[in-house]
């Protein structure tokens, strides 16, 4: 299975940054006066990505007639797809899962009606928002039947957990990712929503709540035209609105932005209150208000690091120099080195096949270093090596690492195009 090639987001909003601009116009203009990123992605968004292709080709089979999808599960075992090679921890842990979760959804809308055994309308389908320029998505997965229409979203990540209806003090809300691509579907295919009804679902099988759903109407889709096309009149006009919130979480523009950086010199200022041992009882005291208060700032001052930290590896990435900071190379986790050598190595030391062996792949480091201590001998360090780093990570002028150049980052991307030409011979 291949991953098809992903598009550019609209320079405008797509469906991972329609709840910034709702919430906040200003963000467009914030985001664009940023110098333009050259990070390379996350190793958490490289694993998000390689369970999508998994899922992607899953969903493929599905659609040609498959109906076993754990048993085409197991068969990826070993394969590579996108950037690695499918483990058993990839299958227990994320695919077979989402698989799982999938079947629960379907479960769902098949009680009290008879089975639910809905069509594959879309995998991966490219969708327009209507009414404005360049505005598209992807919608990972579209089933329907003669009542129902489902978009599923997969969602890999384990951190922050992705729902799909909110709640804002005021009242209940639909994930604005999920109402921009349900939007954007409707006018794409409006062939697919004829007399049926519309479902949103978002199954990320790390989280504490693997699957979520639910259902919109048509009026909510009109509402939530209207209120972009609002928010992208007001992100262009003199003056936008700029406000604080969730929907910042993501947003690069927190490091230039006066909401955030404002805790900054309230922190300067904050001055310490005495520490109180036994709290007063029935009443808020002085330290008890600055507790609350400190916390607060040195919570947004957090968010703010992480923003500043990614923003600086882009630069120094792009060729610029920050005094006082350099690139070094991002550490490696040590690994096995090749499966012939470890076998021999460790049969001679006297471990046994299944002491040797978690099929289809090598023991852990960790178990393999239990059975040593079992058995009083020793593995030989040059059966674990570190590959080579394949990115780079803040360190500051001092730190011990010979720095990394951006001649040196021009040279290994000028060699991966000779390689990749070569191979292509």
């Amino acid at each position: 299975m291949a991953l098809r090639g992903v598009p550019q987001h609209s320079s405008i909003v797509g469906g991972s940054t329609a709840d910034r601009l709702l919430n906040c116009p200003a963000s467009l203009a914030a985001c664009r006066a940023l110098p333009p990123s050259a990070d390379a992605p996350s190793a958490y968004a490289e694993e998000g990505t390689f369970a999508h292709a998994v899922m992607d080709g899953l969903m493929r089979e599905r659609a040609s007639g498959d109906t076993d999808l754990a048993a085409c599960a197991q068969a990826l075992l070993g394969l590579n797809i996108y950037d690695r090679a499918v483990t058993r921890e990839h299958l227990d842990g994320l695919i077979l899962p989402a698989l799982e979760q999938l079947a629960v959804l379907e479960g769902h809308f098949g009680a009290g009606r008879g089975p639910f055994a809905p069509e594959v309308l879309g995998v991966e389908q490219r969708v327009r928002f209507p009414g404005i320029p360049g505005a598209f998505g992807t919608v990972d997965l579209v089933l329907g039947d003669d009542e129902y229409l489902i978009l599923v979203d997969w969602k890999f990540g384990q951190g922050v957990g992705v729902r799909t209806v909110y709640s804002d003090g005021e009242g209940t809300f639909v994930n604005p990712q999920l109402m921009y691509y349900a939007t954007a579907a409707l006018h794409t295919k409006p062939r697919w929503f004829r007399k049926r009804r519309i479902v949103v679902a978002i199954i990320q099988p790390r989280s504490v709540e693997p699957l979520t759903f639910t259902e919109i109407t048509r009026h909510e889709i009109r509402n939530f035209v209207q209120d972009l096309h609002n928010s992208v009149l007001a992100a262009v006009d003199r003056d936008p609105p700029m406000r604080k919130g969730e929907h910042c979480r993501w947003a690069p523009c927190k490091v230039a932005c006066p909401l955030w950086t404002g805790p900054l010199l309230d922190l300067a200022v904050l001055q310490p209150v005495a520490r109180e041992t036994a709290p007063p009882k029935h009443m808020v005291s002085n330290y008890a208000l600055y507790l609350g208060f400190a916390k607060h700032l040195l919570d947004t001052c957090l968010q703010l690091k992480a923003e500043v930290d990614a923003q600086m590896h882009a630069y120094l990435e792009n060729g610029g120099t920050i005094p006082g900071w350099k690139l070094k190379d991002k550490p490696t986790r040590r690994q096995w080195v090749d499966t012939d050598t470890v076998y021999a190595e460790l049969t001679e030391l006297g471990f046994s096949d299944d002491e040797i062996w978690r099929e289809p792949e090598l023991v852990t480091f960790q178990q393999a270093d239990a059975t040593a201590k079992r058995r009083g001998v020793k593995i030989p360090d040059e059966l674990r090596v570190a590959p080579p780093s394949t990115g780079t990570t803040l360190a500051t002028s001092d730190d011990p690492a010979p720095p990394v150049e951006r001649t040196a980052l021009v040279e290994k991307f000028a060699a991966s195009l000779r390689m990749l030409q070569q191979a292509g011979k």
